[in-house]
C-alpha cells in the first residue's frame, strides 16, 4: 500500500544557495527558489484579497508582452518573492468569489545554459531558453531567460530563471512584511524530482505522494498565511 508523504522544506533547509553565513552571495550558479506564483481572474481584485489576509499590499509590477498577462509583487526577503499573476483586462468575466491558489514556483540560477546542459545531461527534457521582459509601471524595464521542464509526470516542477544582470532582483524592489516559512511538496514521482531540485542545491529526500500538491506557508503581518495548489 502506497504511503502519501509530505516532503517539508523549511526557508532555512529548503536549499544550499544565494546566501552564506558571511552574508556574502554564494558562488554556487544553482540557486534556489526564485518566487512563487499566485494566480487570479483579475489582478485588482487579487491584490485587494491578499491585501486583507496578510496586512501587505502588492505593487504593480506591468505587463508581460506577448503573454496578455500582467502582475503584481511582493517581497519574501533573501532573493525571493511572491507573483500576483492575472489575464490582462478581465473585465465582467471575474467569478464572484476566488481564494489564494499556488499555479506554480521558480529557482534562479546564474548560468542558465550550464543548469540546462545538466539537466539534459540527467534525462530530463527541458525548452529552449526564451527571453522575457516587462516594463514596470514607472517605466523601469525588467529582463530575464526561462527554460521549463517537459515531463507531464512532474506537474509541480519549477521552471528556471535567469535575471540580467542589469535587472535588479524583484525581491529588493518591492514591498515587504511577508517571509517565506515553509514549502511542502507531494509527487507521484519522487525519485525524479529530488534529482530535478539537487542540481539547484536542494539536501533533503522527496517522499511519495498519490498525485501532485503544493502548500507553501508566508509569515505576514497578519499571521501565517497557507497556499495551496489547486489538483493538478
Amino acid at each position: 500500500m502506497n504511503r502519501s508523504i509530505v516532503l517539508v522544506l523549511t526557508c532555512v533547509s529548503l536549499f544550499a544557495m544565494v546566501h552564506n553565513m558571511s552574508g556574502q552571495e554564494s558562488s554556487n550558479k544553482y540557486e534556489g527558489i526564485d518566487h512563487i506564483i499566485i494566480s487570479f481572474p483579475n489582478l485588482e481584485r487579487g491584490m485587494a484579497l491578499f491585501t486583507e489576509r496578510t496586512g501587505v499590499a502588492p505593487m504593480r509590477g506591468g505587463q508581460h508582452p506577448g503573454r496578455s498577462t500582467e502582475n503584481a509583487l511582493v517581497s519574501l526577503g533573501a532573493g525571493r518573492y511572491l507573483e500576483l499573476l492575472a489575464p490582462i483586462n478581465s473585465g465582467g468575466d471575474v467569478p464572484a468569489k476566488f481564494d489564494l491558489n499556488l499555479s506554480g514556483w521558480a529557482v534562479h540560477t546564474k548560468a542558465l545554459l550550464d543548469v540546462l546542459q545538466r539537466l539534459t545531461a540527467a534525462g530530463f527534457e527541458l525548452t529552449s531558453p526564451r527571453l522575457g521582459s516587462r516594463h514596470t509601471p514607472d517605466g523601469a524595464l525588467l529582463e530575464w531567460q526561462m527554460a521549463d521542464l517537459r515531463d507531464p509526470h512532474l506537474a509541480l516542477a519549477p521552471f528556471i530563471i535567469q535575471w540580467s544582470a542589469t535587472t535588479p532582483h524583484p525581491s529588493t524592489t518591492n514591498p515587504r512584511g511577508c517571509e517565506l516559512v515553509s514549502i511542502e511538496l507531494e509527487s507521484p514521482d519522487p525519485a525524479r524530482l529530488s534529482r530535478f531540485l539537487r542540481v539547484f542545491g536542494y539536501q533533503g529526500e522527496v517522499q511519495k505522494g498519490t498525485k501532485p500538491r503544493m502548500q507553501v506557508v508566508l509569515s505576514c503581518p497578519k499571521g501565517r498565511l497557507e497556499l495551496i495548489s489547486k489538483d493538478q
